[in-house]
């Protein structure tokens, strides 16, 4: 069941916000000291950070829609399974390295979980279009299937 309009741009916008927030914050804490209090890079970084929480709460509302619109027919039909299943697979990833983040398991993990989430966060920027382009491929091999959402 491929995603109306209105749908497609909540998905779009909610999942290039937290990628934005994240890339954004990744890139004004790349040469900034650890120890400097002072820097006004600081506290915009902190800002990102709000931010980046805030969209992924948008985000997780957006792939609840997601699951009972678009995700369960396709999964049926075949279409599109495996970059579905990675991308469903990185977006829980994510999620749970993000918790990891908030609420480490060990304090010594921290820098680790952190590595991770800002690849598998900056990957989601390459998967989520590859999803989009595989899914209209598959599209022309079915043309009848109708809009929806």
């Amino acid at each position: 069941m491929r995603l109306g309009p209105r749908a497609r741009l909540q998905v779009l916008l909610a999942c290039w916000l937290v990628i934005l927030s994240g890339l954004l914050w990744i890139v004004l804490g790349w040469d900034l000291d650890p120890e400097d209090y002072s820097n006004p890079l600081r506290t915009w970084r902190h800002r990102l950070l709000v931010l980046h929480g805030v969209a992924v709460y948008l985000l997780l509302w957006v792939i609840g829609r997601l699951f009972t619109l678009h995700q369960q027919h396709n999964w049926r039909a075949g279409r599109n399974r495996a970059s579905g299943l990675i991308l469903s697979g990185a977006l829980l990833l994510l999620a749970i390295s993000g918790l990891s983040l908030y609420y480490p398991p060990h304090e010594d993990w921290r820098d680790a979980f952190s590595l991770f989430h800002q690849i598998l966060g900056a990957s989601l920027a390459l998967a989520l279009p590859l999803h989009a382009w595989l899914g209209r491929k598959t599209r022309v091999k079915h043309p009848h299937t109708p809009p929806h959402a």
